[in-house]
């Protein structure tokens, strides 16, 4: 791409992209040809937190990296106003600086070029702003299903099986897990849709609030939820979601009381499809139904022959 120097075909660009990796992709490409391969690393916080890690969008480059600490120090001190160094260019999205850019002190860069960075990082942030919005479910704001089928098929034919650059994450596997409110349907019948939408916002809270920020949490449909997460081996899952089964069952609702939740679950394997997990994860869910609700069960544990037929007469919801 020739050069824009007033920046509108970049800008077009990036506004067009509709999938997070090509937007960061485009971005790249820009700074590739406004500063220079070798001239800059960009620093993004995609979870729109304070509690987020910044991560490098181009680690290949020969620019030290920032350590994980320096680079959310680096944010913070942006967020608090501070920092005016020439080589730092913040990214913001609307008044929270969600990243920036640190351009080599080799590499001078004249005001106007500077300047049109800001801009293009601006609607960089917003058009990522758009995008995660668009993955969100408008009630819980948790990770919508279109969201989930696209991040497990991102994990299990992508890269998702290598570790990532955090030390917690050595040696852990990825696990999912669906987890139902036990006896939601009578909660509608009994109080109503709007005390139901509330028990199922406090429960995507309860999720949310138990499983780490680099974990997903969705809600799957209705009042089901999906987790994809890491950890060492299947009973620290078994005891993740027995942990979080029992915070729940101990939560009291407004109106309602106590209730509770049933989960199935299994790790995940590079060989399955989308559809094949999750009728794995049903199934386990189906058997924590089967065996008096309020229980975690995991696909392993099942004896396939005996269990893969549910009853019909059971009430699930």
């Amino acid at each position: 791409m020739k050069q824009d120097t007033c920046g509108h075909q970049w800008i077009i660009s990036l506004t067009q992209q509709q999938q997070e990796s090509d937007l960061d992709a485009e971005l790249i490409q820009v700074f590739n040809e406004l500063v220079g391969f070798n001239g800059f690393a960009l620093y993004v916080n995609k979870y729109f937190s304070d509690a987020g890690t910044p991560k490098q969008l181009n680690p290949h480059r020969t620019m030290e990296a920032l350590s994980p600490q320096e680079a959310i120090t680096l944010l913070r001190t942006l967020n608090a106003g501070g920092t005016q160094a020439k080589n730092i260019i913040p990214i913001k999205h609307i008044n929270q600086v969600i990243g920036f850019v640190c351009i080599s002190t080799n590499v001078n860069l004249l005001a106007q070029t500077h300047t049109l960075m800001s801009n293009i990082l601006k609607v960089y942030a917003n058009q990522l702003g758009l995008l995660y919005k668009s993955c969100l479910d408008p009630l819980t704001e948790l990770l919508n299903r279109q969201t989930f089928d696209k991040k497990v098929i991102e994990i299990v034919t992508d890269d998702g099986f290598s570790n990532d650059d955090i030390e917690s994450y050595e040696n852990q596997y990825w696990f999912l897990a669906i987890i139902d409110i036990d006896h939601f349907k009578s909660v509608n019948d009994t109080y109503g849709h709007v005390i139901g939408d509330e028990v199922i916002l406090l429960v995507a809270r309860l999720l949310k609030n138990n499983f780490r920020l680099e974990d997903y949490v969705f809600r799957y449909g209705g009042e089901e939820f999906a987790i994809l997460f890491k950890t060492q081996n299947k009973e620290c899952a078994a005891g993740l979601l027995n942990r979080l089964r029992l915070k729940i069952s101990e939560f009291s609702f407004p109106q309602v009381g106590q209730l509770t939740v049933s989960s199935g679950f299994l790790q995940l394997q590079a060989i399955d499809s989308v559809s094949s997990l999750v009728n794995k994860a049903d199934v386990a869910l189906y058997h924590s139904k089967n065996r008096g609700r309020n229980k975690v069960t995991a696909y392993s544990d099942l004896n396939l022959i005996e269990e893969v037929v549910v009853e019909s007469s059971i009430e699930l919801f």
